[in-house]
């Protein structure tokens, strides 16, 4: 069985940790089969797999391996696989990005730390942007930062302007639910999990109309 597997790269600043990258590994080839832009990392951690890594990352501030994958990871799984079918093995790596590095499994609460930290000049807002010609390697980025909005999150608007510039140099493909009232994207893992298998189901067929 071609059980797919997680992997971070952490780096720890006072009493925050930054997930600096993650992706999750079919088989052993290390060519993109797609990758996403979310909000920020979630609550994927090493604790169960390896908790050496935990270690590391209070002694050396920096560690990077396995993953126990969160709820969102997991229903990516299930997107990447309703995209390329069963019938035959995937390989290769679906990579996650998000607007920021800050790791935080609190949507509402990390976006306020977010605008905290640059404020304090603790954090860059381009932290999180990568070089064109690592996005140019993807053939196509889901887009699903999610819709909550308030009017003081300047900075969270600026990374998205930042993002979604970054894209269109790219001219790397997208797709993802867009939300009627501003130009964002429904997260692709909803909180309600019953609510899931449906946003699955249009994940997948709006990656079919699209590409």
């Amino acid at each position: 069985m071609n059980q797919p597997k997680a992997y971070g790269t952490f780096i720890k600043r006072g009493d925050y940790t930054f997930r600096t990258s993650a992706y999750i590994q079919w088989g052993q080839s290390e060519k993109s089969i797609g990758a996403c832009l979310l909000l920020n990392p979630g609550s994927a951690d090493f604790i169960k797999i390896n908790p050496n890594l935990i270690n590391e990352l209070n002694t050396s501030f920096k560690t990077e391996g396995e993953i126990t994958p969160d709820p969102t990871m997991d229903q990516l799984i299930l997107m990447v696989e309703g995209i390329y079918g069963k019938e035959k093995p995937i390989s290769g790596r679906f990579h996650i990005y998000n607007l920021f590095n800050l790791q935080n499994a609190k949507s509402m609460n990390a976006v306020e730390q977010f605008e905290a930290l640059i404020r304090t000049g603790e954090y860059d807002i381009s932290e999180s942007l990568i070089p064109l010609l690592e996005l140019q390697l993807h053939p196509w980025l889901l887009l699903g930062w999610g819709v909550d909005h308030k009017a003081s999150w300047k900075t969270l608007e600026l990374i998205k302007e930042k993002w979604l510039n970054l894209i269109a140099q790219s001219k790397v493909p997208t797709f993802g639910k867009k939300y009627m009232k501003s130009n964002d994207y429904y997260h692709p893992c909803p909180l309600i999990s019953t609510r899931r298998p449906a946003m699955l189901n249009e994940l997948v067929m709006l990656y079919k109309q699209k590409l």
